[in-house]
Formats: structure tokens, C-alpha cells, sequence
């Protein structure tokens, strides 16, 4: 099982916090988006399940625009746990269970908190530095045990 974890694209300047949840991706987030995924190595065979995106617009719009390009079965789905202080223990149970590949687009430092969780089982570990739209591929072995067999960021496309 494949896992492809991504950090929402660039997007507007900071708000006030109570505007925040509105910001959109800037055509830098999108231009991002789209040199990533025609370089990253996601199968567009319709083995990836869904991408999950946090409640925010921008994790809507990264979810999109990796659709676009990956065109998961079930489309794009917005699901709890993807924010950024998010308790994300019903993530690491359904990622545990899980049989088809997914992705989910999200916030600092769930992201971090949760790929921790998984390849070093520490969620203060931070094994991976994400960066905007880009993505990093865990699998999780035979063993149950994660590993990251790649990542792809906007600098090196």
C-alpha cells in the first residue's frame, strides 16, 4: 500500500486567523501542482483510492489540481484529522487497515506528526521536510512497517 503525503501548495498571504480556512492556491501553488505530478511517479492507472484534503480551500485546490493528474477512483474527499493540531490517531488506524493506495493533502505539522507515527513510531520524530505541493511516497511493507521510497518537491522539477 502507497501512501502519498502532500503539503497544500502556496498559497495566499496570512489572514486573520478567523479568514484563514479561505485562503486560495496562487498560480505559483498551481504551476507547483502540475510540474510534480507529470514528474512524480503516482500510478494514473486508477489503483489510487482517493486524495483526502483537510477542510481548508487550500488543501481543496491541491486535491484538485494532483486529481487532475492522478484521477483516484473516488475523486477528491474532505476528511477530519488533516489540520494542522489535528489529533491524528484515527488517521494512523485507518492508514494501518488500509488496502489501496491513497493521498493526503494537508497542514504542518500533521503531516509530520503523522509520517513520524509511521516510520520511526515517534510522532515527534519528523523523518520527512515537506514542501509546498510536493509529495513524499510511503509504503508500508509486508512487515507493517512504513518505509518513504520517494519524494518529489516543486525545486526539483
Amino acid at each position: 500500500m502507497n501512501l502519498y503525503m502532500a503539503l497544500h501548495a502556496e498559497a495566499e498571504d496570512k489572514t486573520p486567523p478567523e479568514q484563514d480556512a479561505g485562503r486560495k492556491i496562487i498560480q505559483l501553488g498551481f504551476d507547483d501542482i502540475d510540474r510534480v505530478a507529470g514528474f512524480a511517479p503516482v500510478a494514473k492507472d486508477g489503483t489510487l483510492s482517493a486524495i483526502y484534503h483537510s477542510h481548508t480551500v487550500r488543501t481543496r485546490e491541491t486535491a484538485e489540481g494532483f486529481a487532475k493528474h492522478f484521477k483516484p477512483r473516488d475523486g477528491t474527499v474532505e476528511a477530519d484529522g488533516l489540520m494542522a493540531d489535528d489529533d491524528i490517531s484515527g488517521w494512523l488506524e485507518r492508514l494501518g487497515a488500509a488496502e489501496d493506495d491513497m493521498m493526503i493533502v494537508g497542514h504542518m505539522p500533521s503531516l509530520k506528526r503523522i509520517a513520524g507515527s509511521l516510520i520511526a513510531g515517534d510522532d515527534a520524530a519528523h523523518p520527512i521536510q515537506f514542501a509546498r505541493a510536493g509529495i513524499a511516497c510511503l509504503q508500508r511493507r509486508d512487515d507493517k512497517s512504513w518505509a518513504v521510497t520517494w519524494m518529489v518537491a516543486p525545486s526539483l522539477v
